[in-house]
């Protein structure tokens, strides 16, 4: 039994930071839980949310524990003690931008059609499958939401029965940018205009700044108050390379309050119990995006008219392709493409065909350090 309702932030840097102060600034929010590997930094940012909500004359409980999500057992000791009803995912050991901030002509050699983010997986998986071991072995009964690559991490850790409830952005980033085209484009208010996407992190990624990307099937229908629009907005590659024309915004870390807001909006989904639709990645353990029904039941999928499971499902498959991932097996191991595999292994030294759950985080650990070394020899300077 609960004694009463609380979120756990675990992982409370770029983004996990910015979660923190939006969910502060929430009138007559539960208590919130922070968590972090740095206990600096993590007391300093948790006094920060704290200090600044007060201007706004909101005195949110906030309290901060040191966590080493290494150690799975103290992890699931700490869970088991604060029993929080939503637990947020903010852990990764690299950052999805830290990539970009290569030259962008590395970056255009590395970061390209099916050698996306897909190799990195690694660094997302390692502290996630940690975290879901650690909250299975609390035994409590708890949502949570991960933003660490969710259209890839949700799907490995779901074969190995450790599945996250819902993921954040990715997909769900292009629908504002969408709303926004279609608003200008048809002379309507952007919040009437309604959107039915299937799509990957790779869409998501082409489409806002380059305008590209149509080439990985997707689907995507646009309505206005209750009529389709689709068919108006003409060519969907014309319409697509739009997008960043009249939707750009700041990129990489600059652009984490985009991210942050997605995250919010499910972490509030469920917790107020809404039932709402809107767009996420990784729902019930599947790869890609899709449309959502958020609540206390969890992350139901709400596919449009027409269309089954087993071919939204497909349209992903087919898509993390090009994002790099050959397949994700049943053991929850991920395979890359060739391409992506070639690429890794002649630009960084990297020889990895497959990452698992289990050595994930040695795997992540080779391809960090073998990546500060690629960096350093660019005159890029990557944090550790």
């Amino acid at each position: 039994m609960r004694e009463r309702e609380k979120i756990m932030l675990i992982g409370i840097g770029e983004l996990g930071g910015i979660v923190l102060e939006y969910l502060c600034r929430i009138p007559n929010i539960c208590e919130i839980v922070t968590a972090d590997f740095n206990a600096d930094w993590g007391f300093r940012k948790t006094n920060s949310a704290i200090e600044g909500a007060a201007y706004m004359g909101l005195y949110p409980l906030i309290t901060f524990h040191h966590l080493n999500l290494l150690d799975i057992e103290k992890t699931a000791e700490l869970l088991k003690k604060i029993n929080p009803t939503i637990i947020f995912n903010g852990t990764t050991l690299q950052s999805w931008w830290v990539v970009n901030e290569l030259p962008p002509e590395v970056n255009a050699r590395i970061y390209k059609h099916r050698c996306g983010l897909g190799p990195w997986a690694a660094m997302h998986l390692a502290l996630t499958s940690k975290l879901m071991k650690a909250v299975k072995m609390s035994g409590i009964d708890t949502y949570v939401v991960n933003s660490s690559y969710p259209d890839v991490i949700n799907a490995s850790l779901s074969r190995v029965g450790h599945v996250p409830t819902i993921g954040i952005g990715n997909m769900d980033l292009a629908i504002p940018y969408i709303q926004k085209a279609v608003s200008e484009l048809l002379d309507v208010p952007m919040r009437n205009v309604g959107v039915e996407m299937i799509a990957h992190h790779y869409h998501a990624y082409y489409w806002c700044r380059h305008g590209t990307g149509s080439e990985a099937p997707f689907y995507l229908r646009v309505y206005v108050g209750h009529e389709d629009v689709t068919a108006r907005l003409g060519d969907m590659k014309n319409f697509i390379s739009e997008l960043p024309k009249r939707g750009m915004r700041p990129g990489g870390r600059h652009g984490q309050f985009v991210v942050a807001g997605s995250c919010v909006k499910n972490i509030m989904a469920i917790y107020n119990d809404t039932g709402e639709i809107t767009h996420s990645p990784g729902p019930q353990g599947l790869e890609g995006g899709y449309p959502v029904r958020l609540s206390r039941k969890g992350a139901e999928v709400a596919l449009p008219k027409g269309v089954t499971l087993q071919e939204a499902r497909e349209i992903n498959l087919k898509a993390q392709q090009f994002e790099g991932i050959k397949e994700i097996r049943d053991n929850g191991d991920i395979v890359f493409m060739d391409e992506a595999y070639i690429t890794f292994k002649e630009m960084l030294n990297v020889d990895c065909k497959v990452v698992t759950v289990e050595h994930s985080y040695e795997q992540a650990m080779e391809l960090r350090k073998k990546f500060h070394e690629f960096a350093g020899k660019h005159g890029v300077a990557v944090s550790s």
